[in-house]
C-alpha cells in the first residue's frame, strides 16, 4: 500500500503526536497549509519541505517517493523496539521472533489462498504461553 504525498505528513505528524497547528508553528506555516497538505490539495515548496522533514525525522525521498522503499515513521519506531529488545531481552528476541515468522506465514497463506483463517494454531498460542510463562509474563485479562 502506497500512501500519498498527505497521507505521508499526516502519519509521520500524528507518530509525533502533533496536532496540524503544532505542525503549523514548528515549520512556520499557517494552520490551514497543513491540513491542504494532508489532504493533497497543494504542496510546500522545497525549503518548507526541507523543514518539514527534520521536524517529522522523515527524509525527503520518503515524502516525495511514490515507491515503497522508504520506513514509515511507524515502521521506524517498530525497528527501535525490536533493537533495543535485542540488545536487553534475548528471550524478547526470539518470543518476537517466533510471532513474526509465524504471521509471516499466516500472511502468505491467506495472500496465496485468498481466503481468511484464525490468526493462531490452538499449538502456537500454547507455545507463546510457555514461553511468557518461563519469562514471567503475565497473561492480559
Amino acid at each position: 500500500m502506497s500512501l500519498t504525498f498527505g497521507e505521508k505528513i499526516k502519519d509521520a505528524r500524528k507518530s509525533k503526536n502533533l496536532t496540524q497547528k503544532q505542525l503549523a508553528e514548528k515549520i512556520g506555516a499557517k494552520h490551514n497549509s497543513v491540513s491542504d497538505w494532508e489532504n493533497d490539495k497543494n504542496r510546500p515548496d522545497a525549503a518548507t519541505i526541507e523543514i518539514l522533514c527534520r521536524v517529522l525525522d522523515i527524509t525527503p525521498n520518503y515524502l516525495l517517493d511514490t515507491s515503497p522503499g522508504e520506513y514509515t515513521p511507524a515502521e521506524k519506531t517498530i525497528i527501535e523496539k525490536y533493537r533495543f529488545i535485542s540488545e536487553y531481552s534475548p528471550e524478547g528476541t526470539a518470543t518476537v521472533g517466533y510471532i513474526l515468522d509465524r504471521e509471516y506465514q499466516i500472511a502468505k497463506d491467506r495472500k496465496q489462498q485468498a481466503v481468511l483463517m484464525p490468526s493462531l494454531p490452538k499449538e502456537d498460542i500454547a507455545a507463546i504461553e510457555r514461553a511468557m510463562k518461563k519469562i514471567d509474563i503475565k497473561k492480559a485479562r
